[in-house]
């Protein structure tokens, strides 16, 4: 044990301070310290200028499962570029859209299947499982809700 320091074997300044000396430790901190400020300052900087995605597309994630979309409810823009990332947590099941024409087959447990969806008309539609999934297939609804572009 140190008489100086109290330090014991397993204390985490051992090696720096037992092997360079206490007042040689102390400027090594204190230079580390000031490196890591100096960090700290220029970190917002660099990110400030980082370039901004050129590519406006949303991603929403949609999970399938028996007898239930999550969200139940999608809100777009009307012209808004949409990927609608569908993925089934079960069995397989569908993503259909009748009104816009979307129909896509989302294969059994976790790969996700990609639906691009850029929307024409303002409105409310209906979302259906188009694959029979069991006894509550019938029940198994959601919604896309279209709303006018800003």
């Amino acid at each position: 044990m140190c008489g100086r320091c109290g330090w014991s074997p397993g204390r985490l300044h051992s090696t720096l301070v037992h092997m360079t000396g206490h007042a040689r430790a102390s400027t090594l901190l204190m230079k580390a310290a000031g490196v890591t400020s100096a960090l700290l300052l220029t970190i917002p900087f660099v990110g400030a200028q980082a370039p901004v995605p050129t590519d406006p597309t949303r991603n929403i994630d949609v999970k399938l499962s028996r007898y239930a979309f999550s969200p139940e409810r999608i809100e777009v823009r009307l012209g808004e570029r949409v990927w609608l990332n569908v993925v089934s947590v079960d069995g397989a099941h569908g993503f259909q859209v009748k009104e816009l024409g979307l129909n896509a087959l989302t294969p059994a447990r976790g790969r996700t299947v990609r639906v691009e969806l850029t929307p024409k008309a303002v409105g409310t539609f209906q979302i259906a499982c188009s694959e029979y999934c069991g006894s509550g297939h019938s029940r198994m609804k959601a919604w896309l809700i279209v709303t006018p572009g800003t």
